[in-house]
């Protein structure tokens, strides 16, 4: 009967420290948090659940040091994902513009998407996964934007 406390108190104690155990925080930069929704929301549309919350992916605007990268996904096991957008290329490109460059490393992040250099017969670039290095040449517009996010969404 003695060993009944000590497991009262091993109890009290786990239970203690899990109580006491900090939440991880995924960090969103405000200006990203449209465009992240806006994601979530296309990505319903092919029933695919986003949230970057559970699924572990971060937002970052700062100055990227590679030139030419408007964008990057850092993937990582262990800490959360991180979506970087380069703070220059955000502070002049239209609303179009940031869509198609956080959906591009959204792509990367968390539909686990390489690059697709495909180019169709007009020379345009068949996805929006693009590397931008590549042939093909950027048709990302109002126009163009259902065929794209079809493509992102379901390839």
């Amino acid at each position: 009967m003695q060993a009944r406390p000590y497991l009262l108190s091993f109890i009290f104690f786990l239970f203690l420290f899990m109580a006491c155990e900090e939440e991880e925080t995924i960090y969103l930069d405000g200006e990203l948090e449209g465009y992240f929704d806006r994601f979530a929301m296309e990505a319903s549309n092919y029933n695919i659940t986003f949230d970057y919350q559970k699924d572990r992916i971060e937002g970052y605007l700062s100055e990227l040091e590679e030139q030419g990268v408007n964008g990057k996904c850092v993937r990582n096991t262990v800490y959360p994902n991180r979506v970087y957008i380069d703070l220059d290329y955000w502070r002049n490109a239209s609303d179009l513009e940031k869509e198609f460059v956080v959906f591009h490393e959204l792509g990367h992040c968390f539909l686990d998407r390489g690059h697709l250099d495909d180019a169709n017969t007009m020379g345009g670039c068949v996805s929006m996964m693009h590397s931008g290095e590549g042939a093909c040449r950027n048709r990302y517009s109002t126009a163009t934007r259902s065929a794209y996010l079809e493509e992102l969404f379901t390839y």
